[in-house]
């Protein structure tokens, strides 16, 4: 039997492709709105003939973290939201809709007016979270 992509991308990551596991990384894959672990339960509920628990859903999303397949993002005290974009990146959380939007800035293009790093920190990355309003 020939293996699906999600299948192959998993056992890249070195985690064994159950059927819970490619579903639920599957959805991440293919959505871009940084869901919590609660709204990929609801997502990927019905697409297995078996039940999915919540501890199984908890467990891949920490297990995916762990391996570097996903990033955490807290955009909210108390939430976690899901990020399959792994690479350097930004986010908008637009406060009205509570939509996360990725956003490419290079280093370069980010200023901060009167914000100067202190000499004993050598920050190697960062990540900018901006808040506000996406307006059409």
């Amino acid at each position: 039997m020939e293996r699906t992509p999600v299948e192959e991308l998993l056992i890249e990551y070195g985690i064994q492709p159950t059927a819970q596991r490619c579903v639920v990384t599957g959805y991440l894959l293919e959505t871009d709105i940084h869901p919590t672990a609660e709204e990929v339960i609801r997502a990927v509920k019905d697409s297995l003939p078996c039940s999915l628990s919540r501890a199984t859903v908890y467990n891949t999303l920490n297990l995916l973290v762990e391996k570097g397949l996903l990033q955490e993002l807290s955009t909210e005290p108390g939430q976690i939201r899901y990020d399959a974009n792994t690479g350097h990146h930004h986010h908008f959380v637009d406060r009205e809709s509570g939509r996360v939007y990725d956003l490419e800035i290079d280093r370069d293009g980010i200023s901060i007016s009167g914000f100067e790093l202190p000499a004993e920190y050598k920050a190697d990355h960062f990540k900018i979270t901006f808040y506000g309003k996406v307006e059409s």
